[in-house]
C-alpha cells in the first residue's frame, strides 16, 4: 500500500470577495493596503460603452490616481511598458483591474516591471521564462515585493488567480511565460452585477476556459486530491450554470455560481502541470490572435482524444460529471472506465455546441499554412512538457492541429 503523501503550495492571494453587491468593499480593501494614489486599469471597450467604470472610480474616490485603459488583447510587450510609465507617471502607490483576462495580465506585467524597475523590451526579455523541450528551466525571480494589486474581473478566465503572465512578443509572434508567487493579486472581488455588460460569447467562452482549467487539472501527472476536488466542483458548477449564465446576463445567481467555478478551476494551478490545450492555446492567441477562451474550445475535445489513453481514469471522472450535470448520457454513471472515458472528449465538444461557440481551427481564422509555427512555439512553452501523454516533436502538434482543423 502506497501512503499518501505530498505538499500543497499556497498563492498569497489574501481575500476574495464574492457574491451581489461584493464591489461595495473596494475602498475598504484600498484602506486596508494604506493606498493612497491608486491606478487604475480598465479595458477601452468598459470605459466607451457603460458607466462600470465611472462607478469604479467614484469608488476609489479620493485615492483615484488616474485611469489607464489602452488595452490590448493577449498582451502586447509595448502595452505593458507604456502601463508601466503610465504608474510611475500618477505616482501609483497601488493598482487595481477592472476588465477581462489580458487586462489582468497586463496589470500584472506592471506590477512586475515596477518592481523589477523594467523600462524597456530588453528588461522584459530578461524576466521571462527560458525553457527548450527536453533542456533546462530558468524562471527569473523578482528583486522585491510588487505594490498591492486589487482584481475586479469582469470574465471568467480566471488569471487574477495565478501567478502567471502571458505577455505577447510583437515581432516573434509568440507568447512568453513570466512567473512569481508574488504576481498574483492579493485582494479578488467577484461580483457578478459587474459583468452585465460582458458579450455572452466573451463570458461563455472564458467559462470554457475555466472548463479547461478543471480538465486539464484533473488529467495532470501532478494531480492531487486538494485539486482533483476543486476542479471537480468547479466542472460540475460550470456544466449546470454556464449556459444559463450566458442566455441571461442579469441571471446573477447563474454568474456566481460561474464566477466560484472559474475560482476553484484555478485555485490549485501552482501544484499541477497542464498541458496541450494551454500550451497550443497560449501560441494560437500570440501568432493568430484566437481570443483567449476560444483557443480552449477548438482545442481541448482533440487534445483529450490523444491524451485518453494516458488519462482514462480522469476523463472517466469528467464524463460522469457532465452526465450527473445532465449535459451527457446517464447511462455512463454505471458504466465502465473505458466506456466513460471515450465520451469525455465527445461531451466537450457538444458543450461548445450548446454554449454556441466555434470548436474548429478553421472556424476562428487559423489556417493550415499557421501550423509549423504554432507547433515549434508550443514545443518552448514550458506548460507543454507537463502533457500527460509525451509530445517530442513539431510534426505531433501539427498532426493534433490538422485533427483540430
Amino acid at each position: 500500500m502506497t501512503l499518501l503523501k505530498g505538499e500543497y503550495n499556497v498563492v498569497p492571494v489574501e481575500k476574495v470577495a464574492f457574491g451581489v453587491g461584493s464591489l461595495e468593499s473596494l475602498p475598504a480593501e484600498v484602506a486596508r493596503y494604506g493606498a493612497q494614489r491608486v491606478a487604475l486599469y480598465a479595458s477601452r471597450t468598459l470605459r466607451e460603452t457603460t458607466d462600470l467604470v465611472a462607478r469604479v472610480e467614484r469608488l476609489l474616490g479620493p485615492a483615484h490616481a488616474g485611469t489607464f485603459s489602452d488595452t490590448t488583447q493577449h498582451v502586447p510587450r509595448k502595452t505593458v511598458l507604456a502601463a508601466a510609465e503610465f504608474a510611475r507617471q500618477v505616482g501609483a502607490d497601488a493598482l487595481v483591474t477592472f476588465g477581462g483576462g489580458s487586462v489582468t495580465d497586463l496589470v500584472k506585467g506592471v506590477a512586475m516591471c515596477l518592481a523589477a524597475d523594467i523600462r524597456d523590451l530588453d528588461g522584459l526579455d530578461r524576466m521571462r521564462i527560458r525553457f527548450t523541450l527536453g533542456g533546462p528551466v530558468e524562471i527569473p525571480s523578482l528583486p522585491r515585493p510588487p505594490i498591492p494589486h486589487i482584481a475586479i474581473p469582469t470574465t471568467l478566465s480566471a488569471g487574477e488567480f495565478t501567478n502567471l503572465i502571458g505577455i505577447t512578443d510583437e515581432v516573434r509572434r509568440v507568447k512568453d511565460l513570466f512567473l512569481d508567487r508574488n504576481l498574483v493579486p492579493g485582494s479578488i472581488i467577484l461580483d457578478p452585477e459587474v459583468t452585465v455588460a460582458t458579450p455572452p460569447w466573451l463570458w461563455a467562452s472564458t467559462g470554457m476556459r475555466s472548463v479547461d482549467h478543471a480538465i486539464e487539472g484533473l488529467c495532470s501527472t501532478t494531480a492531487q486530491p486538494v485539486t482533483d476536488a476543486l476542479s471537480a466542483d468547479a466542472l460540475d458548477r460550470l456544466a449546470r450554470h454556464l449556459p444559463g449564465s450566458a442566455a441571461d446576463p442579469l441571471d446573477f445567481e447563474a454568474k456566481a455560481q460561474c464566477q466560484i467555478a472559474a475560482w476553484e478551476s484555478i485555485f490549485g494551478l501552482v501544484n499541477v502541470l497542464l498541458g496541450l490545450s494551454h500550451g497550443i492555446g497560449h501560441q494560437l492567441g500570440a501568432r493568430c490572435n484566437v481570443p483567449h477562451g476560444v483557443t480552449s474550445c477548438v482545442m481541448l475535445p482533440t487534445v483529450m482524444r490523444f491524451n485518453l489513453a494516458h488519462t482514462n481514469g480522469p476523463q472517466a471522472r469528467i464524463a460522469r460529471i457532465f452526465a450527473t450535470a445532465g449535459r451527457g448520457d446517464a447511462g455512463l454513471l454505471a458504466a465502465s472506465d473505458e466506456v466513460a472515458a471515450a465520451a469525455a472528449g465527445p461531451a466537450v465538444r457538444a458543450f461548445v455546441e450548446l454554449l454556441g461557440l466555434p470548436g474548429r481551427l478553421r472556424d476562428v481564422g487559423v489556417t493550415e499554412a499557421d501550423f509549423a509555427g504554432i507547433a515549434a512555439d508550443a514545443l518552448d512553452d514550458i506548460i507543454v512538457a507537463g502533457n500527460p501523454r509525451p509530445v517530442s516533436s513539431v510534426d505531433e502538434v501539427v498532426a493534433l492541429l490538422r485533427e483540430a482543423f
